[in-house]
């Protein structure tokens, strides 16, 4: 499995961020499928997608939004906004104070109808709100999807999918929606110094800014991430997939690979395993329980309980 961009300086689940110039978070995507590509600098790749690709994505015969919508008082409804790094942009829809409103770019696609659902029904009503479009691309199947910010003061996010390869295997795609929105609740300014030097930052730099010493990520790093691993970093932020390979190897601690590339990887890449409950490996246990310290993060978990939506196979790598 493999996971999101955070390149936040995006990420995809991680796209890697940007401003967005690149995506916050590519899946970035979301996981490398232990298999880590030069090329890829998402949090999330899915190799092991199945099916044969359907090329029918927009249906206007049942068209749920009727006319367009526009992207007044939201960002921008611009492909150039989302990004076309990872492939042209097909499909976007605005998303208006936490709801989806509708495409204002391109025709309607249901299988990011279908995600929003995912999203919708996993979310606390006031997180859904940091999103503002919702987009769907024409990759290449290597990043499933991709997070980042509109703009430079973390604001306001998109998350994009490559349309082919989320509808060729909904259930990675699920985990990869969550994977990419906890790039989202963690790129935020509350979590997040967008203003930060990175000469000056002792905390973590990402690309975009330098983590608060109180914030998810770097909570994440005091406990996870020993000072060794964290040298090895590159200073600019972005996954270090050579490493991840090589902690992988020797730490049973990380979910795969791209997990083991950089903390916002890690992080996202088991947020996503938590939220869905999915059985893992007793070292990557402890990691689990440890979202379990924060209310906030605990009702993820409960509402996709409570929605029933179904727990998908664990097809993240083994490491150690």
């Amino acid at each position: 499995m493999s996971c999101a961009v955070v390149a936040f300086a995006v990420a995809g689940c991680t796209i890697e961020t940007e401003s967005v110039d690149a995506p916050v978070d590519e899946r970035t995507s979301d996981e490398l499928d232990g298999d880590v590509d030069g090329d890829v600098d998402v949090d999330v790749e899915h190799d092991d997608a199945t099916g044969e690709p359907d090329d029918e994505f927009a249906d206007d015969s049942d068209d749920e939004f009727d006319d367009p919508i526009p992207a007044d008082g939201v960002a921008d409804c611009d492909p150039v906004d989302v990004g076309e790094e990872l492939g042209e942009v097909e499909t976007i829809y605005a998303v208006v104070d936490g709801e989806l409103a509708g495409p204002c770019f391109g025709p309607v696609a249901d299988v990011l109808v279908d995600a929003w659902s995912t999203v919708e029904a996993v979310t606390p009503p006031d997180d859904l709100s940091l999103i503002s479009l919702w987009a769907g691309f024409d990759g290449d199947g290597r990043t499933l999807a991709f997070a980042g910010p509109l703009d430079a003061s973390h604001d306001e996010f998109v998350i994009a999918i490559d349309l082919d390869t989320a509808a060729n295997d909904p259930d990675e795609l699920n985990l990869t929606v969550v994977h990419e929105y906890a790039h989202v609740i963690t790129q935020t300014t509350e979590e997040l110094d967008v203003l930060g030097d990175p000469d000056a930052c002792d905390t973590l730099w990402n690309g975009s800014g330098c983590f608060w010493d109180d914030s998810y990520v770097f909570l994440w790093v005091e406990e996870w991430w020993p000072d060794s691993y964290l040298a090895d970093l590159p200073p600019d932020g972005s996954e270090d997939e050579e490493g991840g390979l090589e902690r992988c190897d020797v730490d049973r601690t990380f979910l795969g690979a791209y997990s083991a590339s950089s903390p916002e990887e890690d992080f996202a890449e088991t947020f996503s395993a938590f939220v869905f409950g999915l059985d893992v490996p007793p070292g990557v246990q402890p990691k689990i329980d440890w979202f379990e310290r924060f209310p906030e993060l605990l009702e993820y978990r409960d509402r996709r309980a409570d929605a029933d939506l179904p727990i998908p196979p664990n097809n993240f790598d083994v490491c150690g």
